[in-house]
C-alpha cells in the first residue's frame, strides 16, 4: 500500500480537505527478462475475490500447499492472491516472489 497524501496539495483532484491518507494498492506488475533487443514480458496480478476458492500456504517464495476452500472469504481490503502470467501459463505465487521480481511497470488502484 502506497500513501500519496504527503505529496498531494489540498486542492488535488479527488482529495478533500481533511484527507490524511490517499492510499493506493499494488495490483499488477509487468516484468521483462532478456535484453533491449529481445526478451520476454510476463505479468504478476493480484486477485482479491470476495470469496476465495483456494488457499495458498507459502514458505519463503515457494508455495507448499494449495488447498481448495469454499469457506475462506476475504473482504475488499484483504491481501488477495498473486498469480504469475506468462503466455498461456497462469501459476499462483507468493507475495515474496512478487516483491523480488524485476518490475518494469507497476499498476496501482486507489483504495482510500
Amino acid at each position: 500500500v502506497l500513501d500519496l497524501a504527503p505529496f498531494c496539495a489540498v486542492n488535488c483532484k479527488n482529495a478533500e480537505e481533511g484527507d490524511y491518507q490517499i492510499l493506493y494498492s499494488l495490483y499488477g506488475i509487468v516484468e521483462h527478462s532478456g535484453t533491449m533487443r529481445s526478451g520476454h514480458y510476463t505479468a504478476y496480478v493480484k486477485v482479491r475475490p470476495k470469496c476465495a476458492l483456494w488457499n495458498f500456504s507459502c514458505r519463503g517464495n515457494k508455495i507448499i500447499t494449495v488447498v481448495p476452500s469454499s469457506k475462506t472469504c476475504y473482504t475488499e481490503s484483504a491481501k488477495g492472491s498473486w498469480f504469475h502470467i506468462s503466455d498461456t501459463s497462469v501459476q499462483p505465487v507468493c507475495e515474496g516472489k512478487v516483491l523480488s521480481c524485476q518490475a518494469y511497470l507497476l499498476f496501482y488502484e486507489r483504495i482510500h
